[in-house]
C-alpha cells in the first residue's frame, strides 16, 4: 500500500480499510487500548503489594476486590500515581509518534532485563549449569542488546522517559531498603537481650496487672522499646507478655501448619513468630486464634497491642546521604500505620513514642 501510495505514511492502519471500516477500527483500536491499559494497571497494583510485603516499599492501602482470587487487588495510591503520569505523558508528549522513542526502549530494555532475569533464575534457583544456559541466553541477549542498542539512537526524542521513571523507582526502592536497614541496626545498638530482663524480674516487682500485652517488634531476641517504655514510665507489667514478628517470606503463600512458630520463656514471657508469603495480606486476630495449637489462647477483650510509634530525624551532618534521609523521612511518613496494615483492632493499642536519628 506505501508503494503504491506513499501519502498513506501519514496514518498507514486506518487507510489499509476502506472509508466505511474507519469508525470500526477505530473502536477496535479503543477497546484494545483499554484491554492493554487494564493489564497495566492490575500489574502495577499487584507489583506494588509484593513490593511492600518484600519489605521494597512503604505500607499502603491495598483494597483486595475479589473473595475468590487473592492477587485482584486495587492500590488507591498507586491508582493515583498512574494518573499523573498519564496526564503528564500526554501533555508532554502530544502525539503517538512522538511516544516512538520511549515505546522503544520501554520495550526492548523489558525484553533485555527479562531475560537476564531468566538466565538468573535458572541458574541459582533451577540449578542449571552455565553451559547449559550459555548458548541459548548468547542468542537471546545478542537480540535483545541489538534492538535495545538501535532504540538507543532515540534517547534525546523522548528515550529517556522510561529511563527516568525506572530510575526514580529504583531510588525510592533502594532508599527505603537502605533506611529500613538502618534504623534497624539504630534500634538494634542500644537494644537488651530478651533473657537480661526476664531473668532479673522478681514476683512483685514490677507489679503485675490482669491481661495481655502483645509488643509488635521486629527483633524477637531483644527487649521491645515499647515494653522498656511501658515499665518505666506504668511502672507496670501484665500478667502475660507476648513478643509477636511478622515476617514476609520470598514464597507466594505459606500452609497453615508453617504459619506460626511459638517460645514460651520463664517470667509467662512468650515469642510469636508470624509468617506469610508474599501474595498474603497479614490478619493478626486470625493468627491468634490459631495460636490454641500452640498453647497459646487469646482473648481480645483482655489484650492489649503495645506499638511504637517512631519519628525519625536526620543528623545535621550527614553529607551526601542527607538527600536519601530526607527521601527515607517523607516514605516512612506517607506509610500506612502499622495497626490498620496488621488489621489489629484500633481499640486495643496503646502506642508510645521514640525517636531514631539517622
Amino acid at each position: 500500500m506505501l508503494l503504491g501510495d506513499p501519502t498513506a505514511i501519514e496514518n498507514p492502519f486506518f487507510r489499509l480499510a476502506p472509508d466505511w471500516a474507519v469508525y470500526p477500527l477505530v473502536g477496535l483500536a479503543s477497546t484494545a487500548t483499554v484491554i492493554a491499559s487494564q493489564a497495566v494497571i492490575s500489574g502495577a497494583f499487584s507489583l506494588t503489594r509484593q513490593a511492600v510485603q518484600l519489605g521494597y516499599l512503604p505500607r499502603t492501602q491495598v483494597r483486595h476486590t475479589s473473595e475468590e482470587t487473592v492477587s485482584q487487588v486495587y492500590v488507591p495510591g498507586m491508582s493515583m500515581i498512574l494518573l499523573a503520569g498519564v496526564v503528564i505523558t500526554v501533555l508532554g508528549f502530544r502525539s503517538s509518534n512522538a511516544l516512538g522513542g520511549a515505546y522503544g526502549i520501554a520495550v526492548t530494555g523489558t525484553m533485555t532485563v527479562d531475560t537476564v532475569l531468566a538466565f538468573t533464575f535458572l541458574r541459582l534457583a533451577a540449578g542449571w549449569r552455565f553451559w547449559q544456559l550459555i548458548p541459548v541466553f548468547a542468542l537471546f541477549l545478542t537480540v535483545d542488546l541489538s534492538f535495545f542498542g538501535a532504540n538507543l539512537l532515540k534517547f534525546a526524542e523522548g528515550g529517556w522517559s522510561p529511563l527516568a521513571i525506572g530510575a526514580c523507582i529504583y531510588t525510592v526502592m533502594m532508599t527505603w531498603l537502605w533506611g529500613r536497614s538502618r534504623a534497624a541496626a539504630q534500634r538494634a545498638s542500644g537494644a537488651l537481650p530478651l533473657a537480661t530482663p526476664v531473668e532479673t524480674l522478681s514476683p512483685d516487682r514490677p507489679v503485675r496487672v490482669p491481661g495481655i500485652a502483645i509488643y509488635m517488634t521486629a527483633r524477637v531476641e531483644s527487649v521491645p522499646a515499647a515494653l522498656l517504655h511501658n515499665m518505666k514510665h506504668n511502672k507496670v507489667l501484665h500478667e502475660r507478655n507476648v513478643l509477636m514478628n511478622v515476617r514476609t517470606e520470598d514464597v507466594p503463600s505459606l500452609p497453615e501448619t508453617e504459619r506460626l512458630e511459638i517460645h514460651h520463656f520463664g517470667q509467662n514471657f512468650h515469642i510469636v513468630t508470624i509468617r506469610y508469603g508474599f501474595l498474603e495480606e497479614p490478619d493478626i486476630p486470625r493468627a491468634l486464634a490459631l495460636c490454641r495449637v500452640g498453647g497459646l489462647r487469646f482473648n481480645l477483650m483482655d489484650t492489649s497491642f503495645f506499638v511504637r510509634r517512631e519519628k525519625i530525624i536526620a543528623k545535621r551532618r550527614s553529607g551526601i546521604s542527607l538527600p536519601f534521609k530526607k527521601l527515607f523521612i517523607l516514605l516512612s511518613n506517607m506509610a500506612l500505620d502499622a495497626t490498620e496494615f496488621f488489621r489489629i483492632p484500633v481499640n486495643r493499642i496503646v502506642e508510645l513514642g521514640g525517636q531514631i536519628e539517622l
